[in-house]
């Protein structure tokens, strides 16, 4: 076996002999095919005597630039290889071959003009492709060295084109090191990327903290500081800091030095704002439960008085406990005045207490809380519980699981994950288990398992269902506590009294979260999680990899991110009816979109609510600039179960047969999306909760 130095010679080599025939191609391309041997040599003297005027360019396999101490730039070596044009070596790029004329020609001032537009738009494309595909540096510079030949004008290195920070300016914190971006430089660059009306008088910020491992083999991890503006419709949240160590950090008061000053000071003075002073306020702290209580300086969710919500004093079985349902609330004024001493560690107070609330504006996440916790745990017992009573046979395990699979043709598209086996659920996302705790479950579980277990789900299920639904009444909302306290009872009931652990007892304070916030999915960290994703991908290394995400950020460009409009877009043109008969000559479709929301014909994407209605989309039609949507009506329709409530109070029914005739209703007529799943012989509807068209 050749050792590691041989193979590098060897690439060396190739490398090398590759050079060499691009030169010599080089050369002979640009020689003039007529030149006699005396013209080739005046010029090359010529080129000689004007090479510093006019540098010629440089060989796109430069060991400067390229191959110096690397060998991730491999070189396949054929004799009868051809250099490639810029147009193969760019997908998606228009790139325009620069015009190079000689001191005597004839070209006007706006062919030079051309030429320069030209030119900076190839730098603007080569710079927006580059950052979109996260093409690596080694890459863009070899394939800015190919491009030279061609476009003298570009950079002969990939940082120059994309204007990488040289220099990472970090502090130590504890065993890491922090990088602080800056938050009212964040909010400025922000606004910047958003169509902000003229109207806007304040910003409310919501952040998130929370720890980021990078790596399998390594421990390795980010700790970022996450700002979302409630004016960004994009719901991209910025970065503010940026932590990393082997741990996460040592002192909350150093981590979050820099951020507590530039916090304080905007809050005092506001933003300005092409000169109006923006009001800037705190709306929310979105964490999960170790975050924050790491942010706030209390007690983890294992501790006695680690609840910051209820005053509650855990019970130890094994495991921490909080079996009651009706403690004593703790308040932004007791907190601060430290009544439970217990709660605060070592004495002290948070260092963020005085300038925001700390038990108001820190809610809880129910998406660590009910969908990574309380889902997951619930399944989790029915595949693998000690109890025998809870769990499911294999049998049973292998009907749900294929239920879920027949459910996949009838999944919407604004679900971004198609059900999956039980099988899998230690790989189920978040957003899959959110899926099956309002949507598929309790049709998939139906008569699958003992009545108690489906009814003690079915009160978690409806309450999340309507604590996800916005603009609810006070009177569903006081009936969602209340089967959320008695899900809670009935849970220690079924599994035992030592399962009711932090997650499953912070139920019960979750009505009092939409009562500040609205629905739940105001206060969600599933935006701040796909930001960290996003963050996640910037690492391409293990060697410095804070610097890394400072420097990648530091090359993306500021893009105006348009306005979601509420347009109506047709889409999949058809000829196929059915088409009543006042509408013989429109134009008909299968698919449209507006508001967020898409509605066609095919299955998943065409269950309605029209009036008091389920209809499935048969036909779209647009006539006269109105778009129509053709439907026919259910002509059974009664409830699907009837415990906690009956299924109509949330809007679900269970439906089959439908009427022959056809009806007809503008768009903006309907009330709502519904998912329309398959039940045996009929259909299950369950209105989605967050879409209200």
């Amino acid at each position: 076996m050749s050792s590691v130095w041989s193979k590098r010679r060897r690439i060396c080599k190739l490398v090398q002999e590759a050079e060499r025939d691009i030169a010599q191609h080089f050369e002979y391309t640009q020689m003039p095919s007529s030149a006699s041997p005396l013209d080739q040599n005046a010029n090359h003297s010529l080129s000689g005597e004007t090479q510093k005027e006019h540098p010629s360019p440089v060989s796109p396999l430069s060991h400067g630039s390229v191959c110096s101490g690397s060998l991730e730039y491999h070189v396949c070596r054929d004799s009868n290889r051809r250099i490639p044009d810029s147009q193969s070596v760019l997908h998606g790029i228009s790139v325009s071959p620069g015009c190079v004329s000689s001191p005597g020609s004839d070209s006007s001032d706006s062919d030079c003009c051309d030429n320069e537009s030209n030119e900076s738009m190839l730098l603007h494309q080569l710079k927006d492709w580059a950052t979109t595909f996260s093409i690596s540096l080694v890459g863009l510079t070899a394939l800015l060295n190919l491009l030279r030949m061609y476009h003298p004008h570009l950079p002969r290195d990939g940082r120059t084109l994309l204007g990488t920070q040289s220099h990472v300016a970090t502090r130590k914190v504890g065993n890491g090191e922090y990088y602080h971006f800056g938050l009212e430089q964040g909010i400025h660059q922000k606004l910047k990327s958003l169509k902000i009306q003229s109207s806007l008088q304040g910003l409310k910020l919501q952040f998130n903290i929370d720890g980021l491992p990078l790596f399998r083999s390594s421990r390795t991890q980010l700790w970022p500081i996450l700002c979302l503006a409630d004016c960004d419709y994009s719901k991209s949240p910025f970065l503010v800091g940026l932590y990393c160590g082997v741990t996460k950090p040592a002192s909350v008061f150093d981590y979050l030095a820099d951020f507590v000053k530039d916090l304080t000071n905007v809050l005092e003075h506001g933003i300005d704002y092409n000169g109006k002073q923006l009001e800037v306020s705190v709306s929310a702290f979105v964490c999960d439960a170790p975050a924050r209580a790491f942010v706030k300086n209390i007690k983890s969710h294992n501790g006695y008085s680690g609840c910051d919500k209820c005053m509650q004093v855990g019970k130890w079985h094994n495991k921490m406990t909080y079996p009651e349902t009706n403690a004593r609330p703790r308040t932004d004024s007791n907190f601060c005045a430290m009544a439970d001493e217990e709660h605060h560690l070592e004495g002290k107070l948070g260092p963020l207490t005085g300038i925001v609330k700390m038990v108001s504006q820190f809610p809880l996440d129910y998406m660590h809380l009910c969908c990574l916790g309380v889902m997951r745990k619930l399944l989790l017992f029915w595949l693998k519980g000690k109890k025998l009573a809870t769990r499911l046979p294999s049998k049973t395990v292998g009907l749900v699981s294929k239920n879920l699979l027949n459910q996949r043709p009838y999944t919407p598209s604004e679900f971004s994950r198609k059900p999956r086996e039980l099988t899998e659920i230690d790989r189920w996302k978040a957003t899959e288990l959110r899926q099956f705790m309002i949507y598929t479950g309790p049709v998939v579980l139906k008569n699958c398992m003992p009545q108690e277990v489906y009814d003690n789900f079915m009160l978690f299920s409806v309450a999340m269902f309507l604590l996800l639904t916005p603009d609810i009444s006070e009177e569903k909302l006081c009936f969602a506590g209340n089967i959320l306290v008695c899900f809670v009872r009935h849970f220690g009931e079924l599994y035992g009294k030592e399962e009711i652990v932090f997650n499953v007892h912070q139920l019960v304070h979750l009505a009092d979260e939409y009562r500040r916030f609205g629905a739940l999915d105001n206060v969600s960290a599933f935006p701040f999680e796909n930001c960290l994703g996003r963050i996640k991908k910037l690492v391409r290394k293990p060697h410095q990899p804070l610097q890394q995400v400072v420097k990648r950020l530091s090359e993306m460009p500021t893009a105006l991110v348009p306005i979601p409009t509420c347009s109506v877009s047709l889409q999949h043109k058809h000829h196929n009816g059915p088409l009543p008969p006042q509408f013989g000559t429109a134009d008909q479709f299968n698919k449209i979109t507006w508001n967020e929301c898409t509605i066609s014909t095919e299955p998943g994407d065409n269950c309605i609510e029209v009036g008091h209605e389920i209809a499935v989309v048969k036909n779209i039609v647009r006539a006269e600039d109105v778009t129509y949507v053709i439907y026919q009506t259910f002509k059974h329709k009664e409830n699907s179960f009837l415990y906690p409530c009956a299924s109509s109070y949330i809007g679900s029914y269970q439906v089959s047969g439908l009427h022959s005739n056809l009806g007809v209703c503008r768009v903006e007529h309907i009330q709502r999306k519904c998912a329309l799943y398959k039940d045996r012989d009929s259909f299950i509807v369950i209105p989605l909760a967050h879409m209200f068209v």
